[in-house]
């Protein structure tokens, strides 16, 4: 249904198979993690929206195939159903009708043969229920584009949270330095 890559800092990430998570999966490297911990709890938390995206869209991809493989199954019994109706009002023979004894029209006399009627039946039926597994084709299709957009949704929000809290343990770190020349030069400026 579409490859399409989410690029996030310098490195791209496939939708359909991001990288693993060490946030989840390891909890000492997520604490050696350089940004705070509110921020490893939101890439947590995205990560755990995009498996969830990620279980939908599979049941909605299952969806969709099924619905496709009944709609060309259908689609192929219009086809025959068509076929048997004008192969059987053609061919054959108007007295073995089953309304022979009611109208001398001879259409309808042909159209009420058992060939024909079996084609009428089955493309009445089948175009009776072709709308409905058209429309759930269709539902499971638009569905199935809106999880894929909803995962990549959970994977900008989980590189925002690491971006977010990488700025913020760097400005921390920047003012630590700081801090730490004008200590410096304090103490060396200081008379002894």
């Amino acid at each position: 249904m579409g490859q399409e890559t989410l690029e996030a800092g310098a490195v791209e990430w496939d939708v359909n198979s991001p990288p693993d998570s060490p946030f989840i999966t390891d909890p000492a490297m997520a604490e050696r993690l350089p940004i705070p911990a509110e921020y490893v709890r939101r890439m947590e938390e995205a990560q755990r929206l995009f498996a969830l995206h990620d279980s939908e869209q599979q049941a909605l991809a299952y969806a969709y195939r099924r619905a496709t493989w009944m709609v060309g199954f259908q689609c192929g019994w219009l086809g025959i159903g068509g076929w048997l109706t004008v192969r059987g009002y053609r061919y054959a023979d108007p007295v073995q009708s089953f309304v022979s004894g009611f109208t001398s029209n001879r259409i309808i006399r042909r159209l009420f043969t058992p060939l024909a009627m079996l084609g009428l039946t089955i493309t009445a039926l089948t175009g009776m229920q072709l709308p409905f597994d058209v429309r759930a084709m269709l539902v499971a299709g638009n569905a199935w584009r809106l999880e894929e957009a909803q995962k990549a949704d959970a994977l900008k929000e989980r590189s925002m949270a690491f971006h977010e809290g990488k700025a913020i343990f760097d400005r921390l770190k920047e003012e630590e330095r700081q801090a730490f020349e004008v200590g410096m030069e304090e103490t060396k400026n200081s008379p002894k």
